[in-house]
């Protein structure tokens, strides 16, 4: 397959691997467990293997695919054990950087958050999960980064890239979206009237309610 077929026109070949392999992981083509052999991906996608061991490293660090002794590259599969790690860490840091921001958010800021709200909307109703799960990273990431916290931001972002396939899930749940766009109604508001603790619980719900329903999505009993 030429270069111009792999769905163009992301910067390098590298990213055009990265970014295809990660739409058929996500998109469900490339089925949880199965084995990727580097080679068999180089010449299915025309081009040679340093992009693929390339995009491999990529996408292991996004979470969406391991590195197994016995079985090679395999793509990832979704644990309730290894999301509820996650979303351990995740939860406290998020939940503060949030409690930051509520107060540094500016009036630009927080016209981004209403667009990016409905957008999400929007995203959800035509049932778009790709472009669903990108606009949810934007609107959390969008407070993150008015913490002015720059470690704690960029840590919480590599823990969500890291968590990127369980994120992924929950939109396709779609009996539990309208919870979903209420709690970040909610987040939202707490944010508007500069309320930084009603914020940082609101976030708390949200993220423990997503943990909740992506775990009993997967068949974990502890789930509520």
């Amino acid at each position: 397959m030429a270069k111009a077929e792999l769905g163009l026109m992301p910067t390098t070949i590298t990213a055009a691997v990265t970014s295809r392999l990660r739409d058929e992981i996500l998109g469900g083509r490339l089925a949880p467990g199965s084995r990727l052999r580097q080679a068999h991906i180089a010449e299915s996608y025309g081009v040679s293997t340093t992009p693929v061991r390339e995009a491999f490293a990529a996408l292991e660090r996004e979470g969406l695919i391991q590195s197994n002794a016995h079985r090679g590259v395999i793509v990832f599969e979704p644990s309730p054990i290894d999301l509820r790690e996650f979303y351990e860490i995740r939860i406290p840091l998020e939940a503060l950087a949030t409690e930051q921001a509520a107060c540094n958010l500016t009036d630009r800021d927080l016209e981004k958050l209403r667009a990016q709200l409905a957008r999400l909307e929007a995203a959800n109703a035509k049932a778009d999960w790709k472009v669903s799960s990108e606009i949810n990273d934007e609107f959390h990431l969008t407070i993150y980064e008015a913490a002015q916290r720059p470690r704690l931001a960029r840590l919480i972002a590599e823990l969500r890239a890291s968590s990127r396939a369980y994120i992924a899930i929950f939109p396709k749940l779609v009996d539990r979206l309208a919870e979903a766009e209420h709690e970040h109604d909610m987040i939202f508001e707490a944010c508007l009237a500069r309320r930084p603790e009603a914020a940082a619980r609101a976030m708390v719900t949200h993220l423990q309610h997503t943990v909740d329903v992506v775990a009993a999505s997967l068949g974990d009993g502890d789930a509520t």
